[in-house]
């Protein structure tokens, strides 16, 4: 078996989630510590045959190819559109026909890096007691981590494309056995299989049954399920090199089997779920339950209520009434990017006649002629004109009628149109128009930025809660031993915590902060909290947290106490300088106090100045 494999220990591993301790195995060198053992499930864990269970296989793929038929044409019709095709199969960039600009794919990519410019910030509560609120700490510090190191980020970004091309995202949650860590993963959503009456609900979670095709090689297969060695040899001609395609069904969110063409290869519960386990003696006998008399069952705990299957999709515009959406921006936007591109090739066509056209005279050139002196006038390069009529007669331009300027203008709105859809006009790299003030431009971009939330942006907040959720199960079934994370906290701080299952004795809520992924205009927040502060509408401290300030506690006390009592701050912070400035401050105290002494020269002076006074002298020499 290939230990590198998380889908082969997750298979090889169900058993526990059954009927042993889940995810206990043996101490000792050829044992795993956690995640997924080297025992498998009992097949009569479900209680359907194979051949019960090889019918449902039949029932399921007849019934989904001809919405899988249907489906396809239009995804790549959209496809062909975001990749810059015409509706012709042609590439817009194409070096023999006119360049157009490919509005689709700049939409898309402008919506993506605004809508995911920085990692969801995961939110966790619990109890509100100083225990709850440790775990909740806890969690919220591994999620952080694991959206770092899992790049949450970037596979939303994948999930999005793949949801306006394919009018459905999904992402795979799990447990990776190489690392001994949880996973999330992209899918391609074409392997799967649907019920085509099944849908996705608002928690991004599908309401029916569902399948899931994996290409291996054979001999992964048989690493994988060694007991059909023999099965998956023939098929391939005893070549295990051979590409195989075997088929992962989920009838509901409590059961999982295996095919590949008439073999059922394995069927199990639920594996990342923690169910009830019988409750044993000493000798391994069942405790049974004096008033019931049944075998004591334990009560696992579970971040889930319930099982659920592992799939967590992007559905936006979908009337619940089949698995994809009935339709995306970028599918709606194609007659808008084909009048893009035949206006924007009206517009090459036109300035190349009203450059080149030119008419040349039968009498002096030929076709051959005429072709090369074409070219010539093109390049700029000196025509040589053959002999034949007058050479003022021999080549006459041509004048070109001139675009209106309403043409130019619709381009400019379908252009404006195909931006707008999604949200992004305000915040497209574009020239500046001189009669645009610069208020009007921030209120544009504020107008798209609030568009990037609402929307598929809510859409994918959803996904990333499902996605913290997920992580969080996971950590419940699979975290036997204690889990190491660190993260970059306040002050560029390093925050660390350990994380096992043990921990979890309450329950948790999860969340996603509400616009934590949108990009943030630090210097508008700035220039706003120091408005506010200097209309006495706010104070120092809600100041500093406006600006992102790390410890705002402590920096806020720093600075009402310097305003207050500078002499206090400067002792408090500075104690070395304050007791050498009191010092002085005394000493010159000091010396201001004490009399000039007898004989010194301030005294000879003064008493010279009232023995002459006495005298009647009126000053000395």
């Amino acid at each position: 078996m290939d230990k590198s494999n998380p889908f082969s220990l997750n298979i090889a591993g169900v058993q526990d989630l059954i009927g042993n301790l889940i995810n206990k195995v043996q101490n000792g060198d050829n044992f795993s510590p956690e995640g997924a053992s080297a025992e498998r499930m009992d097949v009569l864990d479900i209680s359907m045959s194979d051949i019960e269970l090889l019918k449902l296989h039949d029932s399921y793929e007849k019934k989904y190819a001809p919405y899988e038929g249907r489906l396809k044409p239009r995804v790549k019709k959209i496809k062909d559109s975001y990749e810059g095709k015409r509706p012709d199969g042609s590439w817009i960039y194409d070096n023999e026909i006119p360049i157009a600009a490919n509005l689709q794919f700049e939409a898309t990519e402008t919506f993506l890096a605004a809508a995911l410019a920085k990692n969801p910030e995961p939110v966790v509560y619990a109890d509100n007691t100083e225990e709850g609120n440790a775990i909740a700490t806890a969690v919220k510090t591994m999620l952080q981590f694991h959206a770092d190191q899992l790049v949450i980020r970037r596979k939303l970004a994948l999930m999005v494309r793949q949801w306006s091309m394919n009018l459905l995202g999904v992402l795979q949650p799990g447990w990776n056995d190489r690392i001994k860590d949880v996973m999330i993963d992209n899918d391609k959503i074409q392997d799967y299989v649907f019920d085509p009456e099944g849908f996705v609900d608002a928690y991004g979670d599908f309401s029916s049954w569902y399948g899931k095709r994996k290409k291996v090689t054979a001999e992964k297969l048989i690493e994988l399920f060694p007991e059909h060695r023999t099965y998956i040899a023939q098929t391939c001609d005893n070549k295990l090199g051979t590409e195989v395609v075997y088929t992962e069904w989920w009838p509901n969110d409590e059961y999982c089997f295996y095919t590949y063409k008439e073999k059922v290869l394995d069927k199990h519960k639920n594996q990342y779920f923690n169910y009830p386990e019988i409750v044993k003696d000493i000798n391994g006998e069942p405790i049974v339950d004096p008033v019931t008399n049944e075998p004591k069952k334990t009560k696992p705990r579970n971040h889930f209520a319930h099982p659920k299957k592992p799939g967590i999709f992007l559905s936006v515009f979908s009337l619940q009434e089949q698995p994809h959406d009935i339709t995306s921006l970028m599918e709606q936007n194609i007659p808008n990017q084909n009048r893009i591109t035949r206006q924007t090739e009206q517009i090459d066509f036109n300035a190349s006649a009203s450059n080149n056209s030119y008419a040349f005279s039968e009498d002096n050139f030929n076709q051959e002629t005429g072709k090369q002196a074409a070219n010539a006038r093109r390049k700029g390069n000196p025509i040589l004109i053959p002999s034949g009529g007058p050479i003022t007669n021999a080549i006459l331009p041509l004048p070109a009628q001139q675009l209106p300027n309403d043409f130019f203008n619709n381009l400019e709105i379908a252009k404006n149109d195909l931006r707008m859809s999604w949200g992004v006009q305000g915040i497209t790299s574009q020239p500046g128009e001189e009669d645009q003030t610069a208020r009007g431009m921030i209120l544009n971009q504020s107008h798209d930025t609030s568009r990037i939330g609402g929307g598929i942006g809510s859409a994918i907040e959803q996904v990333a809660d499902n996605v913290f959720n997920w992580l969080v199960q996971l950590y419940y079934v699979f975290y036997d031993e204690q889990h190491f994370a660190a993260i970059m906290g306040n002050a560029k701080a390093v925050e660390y915590v350990t994380l096992s299952r043990e921990k979890f004795d309450r329950q948790l809520i999860v969340s996603v902060a509400p616009d934590s992924m949108k990009p943030k205009d630090e210097v508008t927040n700035m220039n706003l909290a120091q408005a506010l502060y200097d209309k006495g509408a706010i104070g120092p401290k809600t100041l500093l947290k406006m600006v992102n300030f790390p410890d705002v506690d402590q920096a806020a006390a720093d600075g009402v106490m310097w305003k207050i009592d500078p002499m206090g701050y400067f002792q408090l912070n500075f104690p070395e300088y304050a007791q050498q400035l009191q010092a002085q401050q005394q000493q010159s105290m000091l010396g201001a106090q004490v009399p000039p002494q007898v004989g010194s020269p301030e005294e000879k002076t003064r008493q010279a100045y009232e023995n002459a006074k006495r005298l009647g002298v009126n000053h000395l020499c």
